[in-house]
């Protein structure tokens, strides 16, 4: 098995009141047609429940196939190159775990690089309902953490 290494950063939007902290650990090289798995935790670094999180970002344009996994009750998706998750609830100082599945395509070369953010976003004071998802402000502070593997051939 090849080593994996962690990255982290911090999302900030205007400010959260539960501000989440963003640990991607994946592998540092792998072979062409293999796969890459990213495993990203976001932890509430706040003093306060997250009211939604969203944990997503961009896979390497080596991908020919992407899989996301989120925990239970989340909702993920993965269109093109773009994977997102969204769920609710994260108590101060625990965390939750995304999976990114990257299946490479066998003439990969050079350095798979992706890009994944978090987002603490607090829900308007009438609910999830008054929230309108197609003018979701994500905050202009997302801070993507850029991950690089090397394609060994």
């Amino acid at each position: 098995m090849i080593a994996s290494s962690p990255a982290t950063a911090s999302a900030q939007q205007a400010p959260p009141l539960s501000p989440l902290k963003l640990t991607a650990y994946y592998p540092r090289r792998v072979y062409a047609g293999d796969t890459i798995t990213y495993t990203l935790k976001a932890e509430n670094a706040g003093d306060l429940a997250t009211d939604l999180v969203y944990i997503g970002g961009y896979v390497p344009k080596q991908a020919r196939k992407v899989q996301i996994t989120g925990p239970s009750g989340s909702y993920c998706e993965a269109d093109g190159r773009e994977v997102a998750c969204l769920f609710d609830r994260i108590k101060p100082g625990r965390t939750v775990t995304v999976k990114v599945k990257v299946w490479l395509r066998g003439g990969a070369s050079g350095t798979a690089t992706a890009e994944f953010a978090t987002a603490s976003i607090d829900v308007p004071a009438g609910g999830v309902e008054t929230l309108s998802i197609d003018n979701l402000d994500t905050g202009v502070g997302l801070k993507y953490v850029k991950v690089e593997t090397r394609i060994l051939r």
